[in-house]
C-alpha cells in the first residue's frame, strides 16, 4: 500500500509539471532605463499576450504557448524608439543577453534549438538586414522634396537587396527544409519559386513538421485555388459574438465587404471610423463582415466593446494559420475583399489610408 501511495504522489507531481510547463524567459539587458515595460508579441495574431518592467538591467517572462514553437516579437519602446528582437520558441528556458544598441541583430538569445535554427538563418541575412534598415530610416529622414527626388534610386537599392536576400533564404530552405525556420521560410516564400519545386520541398517534411501550422500553409497552398479577383469567394465556417456557427455564403444576395482584421493592429483600428460611416450608408446595398485573426476569444470581444462594432463580426480561434486566412491568401492586416451579390469577388486590397475604403466603394455606389 505505501508502494501504491507513492506511485500516486509521482504521478500526480509529474501530471502537475507537465501541465505547469511554459515558456521562461530570463533577461540580462543593459542600456534600459529602469522600469521599461518589455513585451512579447505573437507575429502569428498580432497580439501582445505577456510583459513585465526591467530593473536593474533585469526582466522575467513566464507563461505558456498553446502552439508550438512560436514566433514572437520581444519589444520595448525607450524615448520614442521601436526596441526588437525576434524568438522563435517553445515552452523552454530561454536567456537574452546584450546591450540596447545590440537590438535586433546582435542580442545573444540561448536555450532553444529552433532560435538557434533561427539564428543560423538570420546572420545569413544579417548585413544585409542592417543595410537595408539604414536605408529605409535614411530615406523617411529626407526632406519631401528629396524623398520625391532619390525615391527611384533609394527603393532601387532597397529592391537589390530584397532580391538578394530572397535567394539567400531560398538557399537556406531548400538545404534546411527539415526545421522550423525552413518550413516557415518556405511559406513566405511559396510564391517565389515554381509550384512543383515547392510540392518537392513539402514532399521531404518530417511527419511532425507536416503536421504544424506551417505546413498547413503550404499544403493548402499546393491543393487550393487561392482566391483572386474574378473568382466566386471561398466559403467557411466561423462563430458570432454569440457563439452560433455561421456560414458566409448564407450571406448572398448583398455586396459583403469581407474584412480580414485583428484587435491589435493599428490600421484596422484606424479603419473603424470609416467602416461606421459605410456600415450607415451602405446598409441597403452591402453587408461588412468582419473576420478576426485573433487566436484568444476575449482579445476579439474586448475589441468589438471598444470599437462598438456594429456589423457582423466573425472569429474561429485559429489566428493567421486559419484555413480561411490561408485560402484568401491573406498576407497582412487590414486586408478587404468586395464581393458581389453572387458570390464573385470584384476587388481585394491591402492596408488602410483614410478614405481609402470609400474610393473603392464607389464603383456600385447608390445601388
Amino acid at each position: 500500500m505505501k508502494n501504491l501511495g507513492l506511485l500516486i504522489l509521482l504521478a500526480l507531481i509529474i501530471v502537475s509539471c507537465q501541465k505547469h510547463k511554459g515558456y521562461r524567459i530570463t533577461g540580462n539587458v543593459s542600456g534600459f532605463p529602469d522600469s521599461t515595460t518589455i513585451y512579447l508579441r505573437n507575429l502569428s495574431t498580432d497580439e501582445t499576450f505577456d510583459s513585465t518592467t526591467i530593473i536593474n538591467g533585469q526582466f522575467l517572462l513566464q507563461g505558456h504557448l498553446q502552439d508550438e514553437p512560436e514566433q514572437i516579437w520581444l519589444n520595448a519602446r525607450v524615448d520614442g524608439e521601436f526596441i526588437y528582437t525576434n524568438l522563435l520558441i517553445g515552452n523552454e528556458n530561454i536567456t537574452v543577453e546584450g546591450d540596447i544598441k545590440d537590438f535586433p541583430w546582435h542580442v545573444n538569445i540561448n536555450g532553444s534549438k529552433t532560435q538557434d535554427d533561427h539564428n543560423a538563418l538570420r546572420d545569413l541575412t544579417k548585413s544585409f538586414n542592417i543595410e537595408r534598415e539604414k536605408l529605409v530610416h535614411y530615406y523617411f529622414a529626407l526632406p519631401a522634396d528629396e524623398q520625391q527626388k532619390r525615391s527611384n534610386e533609394i527603393w532601387g537599392e532597397i529592391r537589390v537587396i530584397d532580391d538578394t536576400t530572397r535567394a539567400i533564404r531560398i538557399a537556406y530552405l531548400k538545404s534546411h527544409i527539415n526545421t522550423y525556420p525552413g518550413i516557415i521560410t518556405l511559406g513566405y516564400l511559396k510564391r517565389s519559386m515554381p509550384k512543383d519545386t515547392v510540392q518537392k520541398l513539402f514532399n521531404q517534411l518530417t511527419e511532425e513538421l507536416k503536421a504544424s501550422k506551417y505546413a498547413k500553409v503550404i499544403d493548402i497552398y499546393l491543393n487550393e485555388k487561392i482566391s483572386q479577383i474574378g473568382d466566386v469567394c471561398h466559403d467557411f465556417e466561423a462563430y458570432d459574438k454569440n457563439d452560433q456557427l455561421l456560414k458566409f455564403s448564407a450571406l448572398k444576395g448583398k455586396y459583403v465587404l469581407l474584412d480580414f482584421t485583428t484587435a491589435h493592429c493599428g490600421a484596422c483600428i484606424q479603419s473603424i471610423e470609416e467602416l461606421h460611416q459605410i456600415n450607415d450608408s451602405y446598409s441597403d446595398s452591402l453587408q461588412i463582415v468582419s473576420f478576426y485573426g485573433d487566436a484568444k476569444k476575449e482579445f476579439w470581444l474586448n475589441s468589438l466593446e471598444r470599437d462598438s462594432v456594429s456589423w457582423l463580426s466573425l472569429w474561429d480561434g485559429k489566428g493567421r494559420y486559419s484555413e480561411t486566412y490561408i485560402k484568401y491568401g491573406v498576407q497582412g492586416f487590414p486586408t478587404f475583399f468586395l464581393i458581389d451579390p453572387q458570390g464573385k469577388i470584384i476587388d481585394k486590397w491591402s492596408g488602410y489610408g483614410k478614405g481609402l475604403l470609400e474610393n473603392k466603394l464607389k464603383r456600385f455606389k447608390g445601388n
